[in-house]
């Protein structure tokens, strides 16, 4: 009888020391799935900044009705918040100082800036605000949003590419690269514009824009 009792004690124990070591078992993987989700946020979370030094704005407009003008904005200023794992979360807003057009010469610049064109005393600020991010194929996306230029705000998408993410200087950057292409006539800007709207007149109306941007991690 004694054997017996001795027994059942033990098996008691060990029932109960199972069950501890249960308990700190699924103690132990809630804690450590709790470390990996807030690390998974976080890193949801991380913002990056235009790097206006290493960004650059193109743009491109039918000349005469022959030829190809290049010209670039000096100033970009923006943020990204991006993952990768869940793009449609993404975000992109970016801003450009309309006074900061350049051409390559200072005249025309003069002339670019005021009110037969970008009015930029009264505009002075372009900006885009996206309002979805989807992704096509590896590291090539589709960004749509909201393009303010000229007191005028249209939706536009964008085929906007990853060119590559990395370590600069000690610090994470990643690069995209966004093209599209905007009438001026919708943003109310006709000088030397064809009747017809079309590319044809002294100066075309399609203008083909490239964004060239590096961002660093905040």
């Amino acid at each position: 009888m004694k054997k017996a009792h001795t027994l059942i004690a033990s098996t008691i124990g060990l029932a109960a020391i199972g069950a501890g070591l249960a308990g700190f078992t699924s103690s132990a993987n809630e804690a450590s799935n709790a470390i990996l989700e807030t690390s998974v946020e976080s890193v949801a979370a991380e913002s990056y900044a235009v790097d206006a030094v290493h960004s650059t704005v193109l743009f491109k407009i039918r000349h005469g009705g022959v030829s190809n003008f290049y010209g670039r904005f000096n100033k970009l200023n923006g943020t990204i918040e991006f993952d990768k794992s869940d793009v449609a979360s993404s975000s992109m807003s970016f801003t450009i100082p309309a006074s900061s057009v350049d051409t390559n010469n200072k005249d025309r610049d003069d002339h670019v800036k005021n009110a037969e064109f970008f009015n930029a005393r009264q505009y002075p600020e372009i900006s885009f605000e996206s309002t979805s991010i989807s992704e096509v194929s590896d590291g090539v996306y589709a960004l749509s949003g909201n393009l303010s230029f000229h007191g005028e705000t249209k939706e536009i998408t964008a085929d906007l590419t990853e060119v590559r993410t990395g370590t600069f200087r000690g610090k994470p950057v990643m690069g995209f690269e966004a093209s599209f292409s905007i009438k001026r006539s919708d943003y109310g800007i006709t000088k030397y514009l064809a009747e017809d709207l079309s590319d044809n007149g002294p100066l075309g109306n399609t203008v083909e824009i490239t964004v060239a941007i590096e961002a660093v991690k905040q």
